[in-house]
């Protein structure tokens, strides 16, 4: 390939060989040879539902089971261990964080290479973020360097946290950086991520690929039977209202619901005696500071606080719009959930991994971060007739179909096929959306 790295150029050599070697012929109940399988290596500290990054992890690897075989290396795992899958534990300490990430970097080497010693050989090796420096593919959900040298300092963290959440984010801008120089391909959850990727580590572009994260949009569609009336009741919210909902685990000032406190104070009077907040999510303290700004704004009685939920859905399906002005997102799965239950968005402009989904006038609004310009979206959403608001939350539901779980395992066999050979190639997507292989 002319013009391609010395080290590209090896690395894609390698994996030619290690294909060739890391394949298994399985047969049928008659004795026919069937298509070898790739085996692949998966490092990732916890591919579990409660990890955001593990989470899509597990949808992958579950997928991908029915043509590979896997082999996963981390301390938490709910796969299933059968013919196809092997758990190999990587026990860590659950805290400090900091701890957590040295203790994993350092253990799954070591339990790597003692499992190639005892005969392991695969074809790929795949890490989350910069788990395991060396690995063929870094799937990665954030960018470390990128956050430090912009978000991180509007972070309202203070004291020891701050020093503490700092050295961790040191430590994997470290092993990022060096994971995305010795990797084939760099998967990125949205077109936002890959940029800012490629702006912090030049010579990158070659191999980013965006695979946006899987959303259960099933799961999230609306029943027929669902009866919103009671749900709506059960959260103490009037019939009559219009409901916007807003949810985050925590971190309510990044994530703008201050911003949107402060808008629905502003709306006018017709159109606030109407307007309901519903905000999920967050821990006791945090949820107090913001209903004493509540108390401020004077919009005490339009706020409904519901803590944390152990299912979501609910309180999306007894909305009427959706509302997240977040300052920084890497793909935001709190609003594409809410795409799935076919709501309205109202979004921050060029949110990451938000921007492919929300178009303005068609299912929502992407805005400036100023509460004039959320308060004006949530009074467009208002104001509108009950057909074109379902028009507009219809219009979120398809949109979101290009994240349904099995676009994206099938996201990823085109790419194992590419990286190994076995398939048609397919072009990744980089930062500006072009492709190089």
């Amino acid at each position: 390939m002319a013009g391609a790295p010395v080290h590209a150029v090896r690395a894609r050599a390698r994996h030619r060989h290690r294909a060739a070697r890391a394949v298994v012929c399985l047969q049928d109940l008659d004795g026919a040879s069937m298509s070898p399988i790739p085996h692949v290596v998966v490092v990732d500290q916890s591919p579990t539902s409660g990890s955001p990054a593990g989470s899509c992890v597990l949808t992958q690897v579950q997928g991908l089971l029915s043509d590979h075989r896997v082999t996963v290396f981390a301390d938490q795992c709910e796969l299933p261990v059968g013919e196809r899958l092997a758990w190999k534990r990587v026990p860590v300490p659950r805290k400090p964080l900091f701890l957590r990430y040295v203790a994993f970097q350092c253990l799954a080497r070591l339990k790597l290479l003692a499992w190639r010693l005892a005969g392991g050989r695969a074809a790929l090796v795949q890490a989350t973020q910069g788990q395991f420096v060396g690995a063929d593919i870094v799937y990665a959900h954030f960018c470390h360097r990128a956050y430090l040298q912009g978000p991180w300092k509007q972070s309202g963290v203070r004291g020891p946290r701050r020093w503490a959440r700092w050295i961790n984010h040191r430590f994997n801008a470290w092993t990022e950086a060096r994971a995305v120089a010795r990797a084939t391909r760099v998967v990125v959850p949205s077109l936002g991520l890959a940029r800012e990727v490629a702006a912090c580590y030049p010579g990158s572009e070659s191999k980013l690929v965006t695979i946006p994260n899987p959303v259960d949009t099933d799961r999230f569609r609306r029943p027929p039977g669902f009866d919103r009336a009671a749900a709506r009741a059960g959260f103490g919210l009037p019939q009559h209202a219009f409901v916007f909902a807003f949810v985050a685990l925590g971190d309510f000032s990044r994530k703008g619901l201050g911003l949107v406190i402060e808008a629905l104070a502003g709306l006018e009077p017709r159109l606030r005696e109407r307007a309901r907040l519903l905000v999920v999510g967050g821990q006791p303290g945090e949820i107090e500071s913001f209903r004493q700004l509540t108390l401020r704004h004077g919009v005490d009685g339009s706020v409904r606080f519901l803590g944390l939920q152990a299912d979501v859905r609910p309180c999306l399906w007894c909305a009427d719009g959706f509302v997240f002005p977040s300052t920084y997102e890497t793909f935001s799965l709190a609003v594409h959930q809410a795409a799935a239950a076919a709501l309205p968005l109202v979004v921050t402009r060029g949110l990451y991994g938000v921007e492919e989904l929300v178009h303005d006038g068609v299912n929502g609004w992407a805005v400036e971060r100023r509460a004039q310009a959320i308060r004006a979206a949530m009074q467009a959403l208002l104001e509108l007739p009950a057909d074109e608001l379902h028009r507009m939350g219809e219009a979120s539901r398809r949109a979101v179909q290009r994240c349904h779980p099995g676009a994206f395992v099938d996201s990823w066999r085109r790419l194992y096929a590419q990286m190994l050979g076995t398939g048609d190639a397919v072009a990744p997507r980089t930062a500006t959306g072009g492709g190089a292989a």
